[in-house]
This record gives structure tokens, C-alpha cells and sequence, in this order.
């Protein structure tokens, strides 16, 4: 039990520390428990926080994800979602190069439509992960503005 209470307790002082939404303040934190922890031990409680955040604070799960993307566990994270989004893409009978496709930041790219049956039927944290390895022309188009 003790291992649990101490997991929460970093869980709670992570989700804190990404609050602040400030990357030095974050970076130098992590560092420090990478050297006390251990790199799994960080990891794990860095994914529990970003899956906590997409629930309670969706405002700082964005920040996280669009400003840490380069974090290990983040990137894995990511990685998992687009495998994920892959698969359910296949199993719904879509084609690469003709439904979906990818962008040079690794995005899958598809249309609206395409989006609407992969997210259907999904939960709202789970939807806010899946929008971040996603891009549809509408999105492409407002970036490029």
C-alpha cells in the first residue's frame, strides 16, 4: 500500500507542477525525479497525469500534450493513440492513401466525415486524445491562413 500512496502522491504534485503550465518549472522537476525515481517510475506517473488532465482540466491536458509533446511519455502516448486510430481505421473498412493519410508531423490526416465514425462512440477523454494525432482539411486549412 505504501507504493500506491507514494504513486498518488506524485501523481497529485505532477497534475500540480503542469498547472502551472510553465516547461522549466516541469522539465526541472521531472529531472530531478528521474534521478530519485527512476525514468519507469516517472513515466508512469507522467501518463497517469495527462490521462487525469484530459477529464479535469482539459485546459492544461492541451498545454501538456502541445508543449511536452517531445517528452518521452508523452510521445509514446501519442504513439499508442495513432496505433489505436490506425487499427479502428482498418477495422472499419478505410483505405490508406485514399481515406486517411499522413502528415510530415506523423497527424493522420482524413476527412470530416472519416472522423466523425472513428470518434463516435468514444468517451471525452479518450476523443481529446484521439484529436491530437488527427487532422482534417478544415484544420489544415486554418493553419495554413
Amino acid at each position: 500500500m505504501e507504493d500506491l500512496e507514494l504513486f498518488h502522491f506524485h501523481l497529485e504534485r505532477a497534475i500540480y507542477i503542469l498547472n502551472f503550465q510553465d516547461k522549466k518549472l516541469a522539465e526541472c522537476w521531472v529531472t530531478q525525479l528521474h534521478s530519485s525515481m527512476g525514468f519507469q517510475y516517472t513515466e508512469s506517473f507522467l501518463t497517469a497525469a495527462v490521462l487525469e488532465l484530459s477529464i479535469t482540466d482539459t485546459e492544461t491536458f492541451h498545454w501538456v500534450l502541445d508543449n511536452l509533446h517531445g517528452w518521452k511519455p508523452y510521445a509514446q502516448l501519442l504513439a499508442a493513440v495513432t496505433r489505436f486510430v490506425l487499427k479502428k481505421l482498418i477495422e472499419k473498412g478505410f483505405i490508406p492513401s485514399k481515406d486517411f493519410s499522413f502528415d510530415a508531423q506523423g497527424k493522420i490526416l482524413m476527412h470530416e466525415n472519416t472522423k466523425t465514425v472513428i470518434t463516435a462512440d468514444t468517451s471525452d477523454s479518450d476523443r481529446l486524445l484521439i484529436e491530437k494525432v488527427l487532422l482534417t482539411p478544415k484544420q489544415v486549412h486554418s493553419l495554413t491562413k
